[in-house]
């Protein structure tokens, strides 16, 4: 048997052989291009992955950003300051009268406003026996309804005006008593000791007896000498 082969199959034969090395050596080149592309892009992922990591890291150590704000602008209200006015300085008071008009002391003369009849006991605070004409004196005031008023002998104030006021000056009692009528009438004075029945006595006699005044007593005309006794002649007796 013959086996020659045509030229025309011998053409198809070398092209197929041809045409399959030429597919392996492309599917080889087609492998190592794969294999470079893969391991290309791994390391562009890495990269990108380590690029990552060190701008997180940095980015944590790295000082914060500090942004800038605007100032807020407040309105501010301003009241205007309260004037201070310095007042000047308060007088003092004037000292209170301790004189009335009538010339009586003001706290006599405010007794006999309020009481038609003012028993006044003089005093020394210093005396155990003044003490009790004062209390004899305020108890018979007491019995008979009328005003009571204590005057301390050391008080200027007081007994100054009260002696200045007696009729005929002198000297207040001590103890004793000055019994008025208002409004400025003085009707009884009592020099010494009263108690308590005597000056309620003379309290109600006060409301009808007549003023007190001060009659001075009349000087004495000293008594004429003895006369001197006259000696007798002597007689003679002629024998």
């Amino acid at each position: 048997m013959d086996l020659t082969v045509s030229r025309p199959v011998k053409i198809l034969a070398l092209i197929l052989v041809i045409a399959g090395v030429g597919g392996i050596a492309s599917l080889s080149m087609l492998g190592k291009s794969s294999g470079a592309a893969g391991g290309s892009a791994q390391l562009s992922v890495a990269q990108i992955r380590a690029r990552a990591h060190h701008t997180s890291t940095t980015a944590a150590t790295a000082a914060p950003v500090k942004h800038a704000t605007a100032p807020v602008k407040r309105a501010v209200t301003t009241t205007p300051a309260a004037t201070t006015t310095i007042a000047a300085p308060a007088a003092p008071p004037k000292p209170k009268p301790t004189v009335a008009a009538n010339g009586l002391p003001i706290v006599l003369a405010d007794a006999l406003r309020q009481n038609r009849i003012v028993v006044v006991s003089i005093f020394d605070p210093q005396s155990q026996t003044d003490a009790v004409s004062y209390a004899e004196a305020r108890a018979g005031s007491g019995d008979a309804n009328v005003g009571f008023l204590g005057v301390n002998v050391l008080d200027d104030t007081v007994a100054g005006p009260l002696t200045a006021a007696l009729p005929g000056g002198g000297l207040l009692p001590l103890p004793g008593l000055l019994v008025y009528r208002a409004p400025s009438t003085l009707v009884e004075r009592i020099d010494g000791f009263a108690d308590r029945d005597a000056v309620a006595a003379l309290a109600v006699n006060a409301r009808t007896a007549p003023a007190f005044t001060s009659t001075a007593a009349a000087p004495t005309t000293p008594a004429p000498a003895a006369a001197a006794p006259v000696a007798a002649a002597p007689t003679t007796t002629t024998p």
